[in-house]
């Protein structure tokens, strides 16, 4: 060093022998005892060690002469760390350039571990390309050493990568691959999520890290363990494997033989699962399961700390799910808090981790659609985008990482403005969805949202290609033979809704034809409770009522009936099937008849476990099947066709009035004298929209909520107008066109009074029809015909197929019951009792303490008709919450939903919103009314919104009074003449109080 231009180590040898890779591992080699011993103080010390520094400096400043610029980063690097140490301790010994830049501007000594990062680095890197596998080893050994060094320093992550780098070329190289891949992956995973979002760096290396994963070997997973059923299962949608898989684990979890520590790890197994068959079926009771079990897990305290991480992202996942069905902001804001919880740093490098952050962005993605939130939507795109990279390829639950990122930039684009998130996601999703010809399950819901991107878009600029792709996308998804029958129905909904907007009325109508006849069947599977049909059939956009209006556009209004049935009150008809009579059947084939009757029992009893339903549900499958194959069965349970549907209107016409977008219907079927069946007429409503309908509904819910409620002053003069705006806004649009049409607009003089029977659609069915205000002499609808409702014409035809009880074999049960102070004291209780004494039939009381639910769920199966006086709930967002309040417990829907009471004829429930629908599924006609029906009530009398209690009696005793006398006609006429005495009255005159009352039924 006396000398050091003239007599540097390295100057005067050929480039060759410099930049050979021997040369180059021995002096690395040499270094690499020194590396613990590179501060000043030390080499300061120790004149050898100085010796050794300055040799390897030289080194480098000679393989920097000889490089070009390019590949000499690293090379300077060391030059310049080496040199500095040694300018620490003798400033003279440095060779020029260097020594005079140093002496101008004093470097920096730096820490010994980015040192040995350098010279590891310089040797590894170079050593890759030329296949010198002991240069790699070598390279990668230091830049583990300078790992240790940098722990907590700021280059940590930047060190730690270049060691996963380095892992997975030794990987590459065959040294320990079984090792060095997985460990390399664990430190470049480690490294990534350690920089913060944004970081170029961290840009880098989440680029770096998907290359990489790209090369990496597919790891298959062992054959019968969950990974490999689920891999399984996300290729291909095979849901009986699944339900193998399941009751494989469950054995497992149950054999006395299992370590509890594996008793829990397969528990958290089987809630996965779980979680997975209820986003596929719909199932309610697994999701609970599911919850049910990761919680037992959690607490349990056996799993380790990476297990239990995962355990609470998935807990928050399966509450996510539950949010989504039930829509309470509790599951929300309880999936928050377990998926913060297992966003663990420590467990950065864990292969779960990008799981959990999957999961942690599925919430903060739908945090963002309630609070509208954009940092909830840039953090869950940070972390999406970082768990498709950190993921290798072939993983199973890959695609629907790259599914959530897709959907997050998108709505952020969207929220935005910003085109280039919205081109980000169309690429994903065009990735994701591959050819047309893979059917997987994420494939099918990559598709579904990249058709649902392409048709706003399209609609959005006015570009029709992206509109014709979009629906290309659709079609394809809706007609694929897999079992993802909810992704299949929302692909065939916009499939025909788009084709529709595009004027290919014919592909609409496929295309509805497939969701309705083929589909839809299937989403509400007989295997679901009730509870989990409807939270499916709530997802879902109004199918039925876009199908009639596509059949009407076609000019084929008989189709357009065909398809509101099929895609209208369905689990009411499916429920009713379950309820008939089958004489023909038992004709026919006694045996079977048995069979059948105690499968459709089973069905309908509650308190049934999943399997359970499962297995009666495919018993009924194969029973249906094998009675069609009787002679004369061929229709055997099938939903009506036009031919039986035909022949509803034989007693009178049906104003089916189909609520759609700005186009709305009537679809008036009637019977033409002499004929045996019905014809259908369409009537335009001309300016009645849908969004006018629910507007005036909602506006009318509110008025008779107040003006029920007491309202004075001139607060009631207003809701009043508006009551009386709407009536009279329904009689001009809506009513009087049908009456018109019917040719039963004016006065009778003399002559019967006909019926009608109306069957509203959408919101429309919250507004009373048969109260429409005709002129301002006050003429109703009640002044010119009989109006009964109907959920559907199916319905309809079931009450009449059911005959009606000989006289001789009616009973009634007359309760009354008073809630107690919670609610408004019901008084005219004993008056009401009294007027039910009319009919002349067998009958008995049950009075407030004797009316419990039991009791009267009793009574009910043991008489033709019902009087129901007491308080009633109506639940608009959740209408299977309705109820009729009892003593000691509430008469609940889903208890009514449990009866098949065979002689039941008629039910007059005196209580407030008994008749009302729920905003929510409005198109199934849930209410405590039509759940009567549901199990038995051929005939309902009940109420849309309040209804005064000192009324109450006086319209009962004019029903039964009518109902008693000898000549009568039925309900229908009785509750018809009932009101016309009240509407003399000098207050119930008032359709505010009168209008709430409704007939159902034949």
């Amino acid at each position: 060093m006396a000398s050091p231009d003239e007599e540097r180590a390295w100057a005067f040898d050929a480039p060759e022998a410099v930049l050979a890779g021997r040369t180059h591992y021995n002096v690395a080699h040499h270094f690499f005892g020194l590396a613990d011993r590179l501060t000043p103080e030390q080499v300061a010390a120790d004149e050898k060690l100085l010796e050794v520094v300055y040799m390897v400096a030289g080194y480098h400043l000679a393989r920097c002469q000889h490089l070009p610029e390019e590949r000499a980063d690293w090379d300077h690097h060391t030059t310049v760390f080496l040199f500095a140490l040694v300018h620490a301790v003798r400033p003279g010994a440095v060779p020029q350039p260097l020594r005079e830049s140093f002496a101008a501007h004093p470097p920096q000594v730096v820490a010994a571990h980015e040192i040995v990062h350098a010279v590891g680095n310089a040797l590894f890197l170079p050593s890759v390309p030329a296949r010198f596998k002991e240069g790699v080893t070598l390279g990668a050994a230091l830049i583990g050493r300078a790992r240790e060094g940098a722990r907590g320093t700021k280059s940590e992550p930047h060190i730690t990568f270049n060691y996963g780098t380095a892992m997975v070329s030794m990987a590459d190289f065959g040294i320990d691959p079984e090792e060095a891949w997985p460990a390399g992956l664990h430190f470049m995973r480690e490294a990534a999520a350690a920089l913060p979002p944004g970081d170029p760096k961290r840009e880098e290396m989440l680029a770096l890290l998907l290359r990489t994963q790209a090369k990496m070997p597919p790891v298959v997973p062992p054959e019968g363990g969950v990974a490999a059923e689920m891999s399984h299962y996300m290729r291909v949608g095979d849901l009986d494997r699944l339900d193998m898989s399941l009751k494989g684990l469950q054995a497992t979890i149950q054999a006395p033989g299992t370590d509890e520590a594996e008793r829990s790890r397969r528990r958290f197994e089987l809630a996965q699962l779980l979680r997975i068959r209820f986003e596929m079926r719909g199932e309610l009771a697994d999701l609970d399961a599911s919850i049910t079990e990761l919680g037992a897990v959690l607490a349990d305290g056996r799993l380790t700390k990476d297990e239990r991480a995962s355990a609470y992202s998935f807990l928050g996942l399966a509450q996510l799910d539950r949010y989504a069905a039930l829509g309470q902001l509790g599951d929300l804001d309880a999936a928050t808090e377990a998926v913060r919880r297992s966003h663990d740093p420590e467990l950065a490098a864990s292969p779960a981790h990008a799981q959990r952050l999957t999961n942690l962005a599925a919430v903060l993605t739908a945090r963002f659609y309630i609070h509208q939130d954009q940092t909830d939507l840039d953090e869950a795109v940070d972390h999406l985008t970082y768990a498709v990279a950190a993921t290798p390829p072939w993983q199973h639950d890959r695609p629907v990482m790259m599914i959530k990122l897709a959907l997050a930039l998108w709505e952020r684009g969207k929220h935005a403005q910003g085109d280039a998130d919205i081109e980000a996601a169309e690429a994903i999703l065009r990735q994701v969805a591959g050819d047309p010809g893979e059917l997987g399950p994420n494939q099918q819901l990559a598709r579904m949202h990249l058709g649902q991107l392409l048709m706003i878009r399209g609609r959005d600029r006015g570009d029709v290609t992206d509109v014709v792709e979009a629906v290309e996308h659709h079609r394809i998804t809706a007609l694929s033979p897999t079992q993802d029958v909810r992704t299949r129905l929302h692909c065939a909904a916009l499939w025909g809704a788009t084709s529709m907007r595009l004027g290919a009325v014919d592909e609409a109508r496929t295309a509805f034809r497939c969701a309705l006849t083929e589909l839809l069947p299937k989403l509400t599977a007989r295997a679901l409770s009730r509870k989990s049909q409807e939270v499916r059939l709530s997802e879902l956009p109004a199918l039925a009522n876009v199908a009639a209006a596509v059949e009407i556009a076609a000019g084929r209004p008989r189709e357009a009936l065909v398809r509101l049935e099929q895609g209208r009150g369905v689990l009411l008809a499916q429920a009713l099937r379950l309820r008939g009579r089958h004489e023909e059947l038992a004709a026919a084939s006694p045996a079977l008849a048995d069979r059948f009757e105690q499968v459709c029992a089973e069905l309908v009893a509650a308190e049934r476990s999943p399997e359970k339903r499962k297995e009666s549900a495919a018993a009924f499958d194969e029973l249906v099947d094998r009675i069609r194959a009787l002679p004369g069965f061929e229709q055997f349970h099938r939903p009506p066709d036009w031919d039986q549907l035909s022949r509803a209107a034989a007693h009178g016409p049906i104003a089916v009035i189909n609520v759609y977008g700005p186009a709305c219907h009537v679809l008036l079927l009637h019977q033409p004298p002499g004929r045996d069946r019905g014809e259908v007429d369409v009537l335009p409503l001309d300016g009645v929209t849908e969004e006018e309908i629910g507007r005036r509904a909602a506006a009318f819910r509110t008025a008779t909520a107040m003006l029920a409620g007491g309202v004075l002053g001139s607060e009631r003069r207003r809701q009043n107008g508006v009551l009386k705006d709407t009536l009279r806004w329904l009689g001009r649009c809506i009513v009087r066109p049908v009456l018109t049409r019917l040719r039963v607009d004016r006065p009778r003089q003399g002559r019967p009074m006909p019926r009608l029977w109306w069957c509203p659609t959408g919101v429309l069915a919250l507004l009373p029809l048969h109260a429409a205000l005709l002129d301002e002499a006050d003429v109703y609808t009640h002044d010119r015909v009989i109006s009964s409702y109907t959920p559907t014409l199916g319905s309809l035809l079931y009450a009449r197929h059911r005959p009606a009880p000989a006289p001789g074999d009616t009973s009634l049960i007359a309760v009354a019951v008073d809630a107690g102070d919670a609610y408004p004291r019901l008084t005219a209780l004993d008056d009401e009792l009294t007027a039910t004494q009319q009919l002349s039939a067998r009958r008995n009381e049950l009075r407030d303490g004797q009316a419990t639910p039991q009791a009267v769920l009793a009574a009910l199966r043991s008489h033709t008709h019902a009087h129901l006086a007491c308080h009633g709930v109506h639940d608009r967002r959740d209408p299977s919450r309705s109820r009729l309040l009892l003593h000691t417990g509430d008469l609940t829907l889903s208890e009514l939903a449990a009866e098949r009471l065979t002689e039941a004829e008629f039910a007059y429930l005196s209580a407030c919103h008994s008749a009302a629908p729920g905003q929510e599924l409005v198109d199934e006609v849930i209410s405590v009314a039509s759940a009567f029906q549901l199990c038995g009530y051929r005939q309902v009398i009940g109420s849309l919104w309040t209804v005064e209690d000192a009324m109450a009696p006086q319209l009962a005793d004019g029903v039964y009074r009518a109902l008693a006398a000898p000549d009568s006609p039925g309900a229908a006429y009785a509750l018809h003449h009932a009101i016309g005495t009240l509407r003399q009255h000098s207050r119930y005159g008032d359709p505010l109080f009168w209008g709430s009352v409704i007939h159902s039924g034949p």
